[in-house]
């Protein structure tokens, strides 16, 4: 992490392991921290979405740097590279999105199955 900037986890003391963290035996509470985690992974993926726009709308409003083969060159590159950029948030929002609906159900089952286990997340 950059120096200066917190993980939003680590700043909200219900989602933090430890005393009254991830041990609590109340599962009302346990649902609860997982919603609120759940809540935190849609807000990333929004953001992630909000930049895979960005990188859309930057290589649909890139000019052209110039008309010699190494301007155009570098333009398609420039292309390129933006188009991974957006294909890459776009499959971190998609994954983030999978994982706070993962996190959704664990909170319902925690409810009624007292579940204790963990969750698998895909690499």
């Amino acid at each position: 992490m950059p120096e200066g900037r917190g993980s939003r986890i680590s700043d909200n003391p219900g989602l933090r392991p430890g005393a009254g963290g991830f041990a609590t035996r109340n599962p009302q509470e346990r649902a609860d921290r997982l919603r609120a985690g759940a809540d935190l992974l849609d807000q990333a993926a929004a953001a992630d979405d909000k930049a895979a726009g960005r990188f859309a709308e930057a290589r649909v409003d890139s000019t052209p740097f110039g008309i010699s083969p190494q301007a155009r060159e570098l333009a398609a590159r420039w292309a390129t590279a933006l188009a991974a950029r957006e294909a890459d948030a776009r499959v971190l929002g998609d994954a983030t999105s999978d994982l706070a609906g993962r996190l959704r159900m664990s909170a319902v089952s925690t409810r009624s199955t007292g579940f204790r286990g963990r969750l698998a997340v895909a690499p």
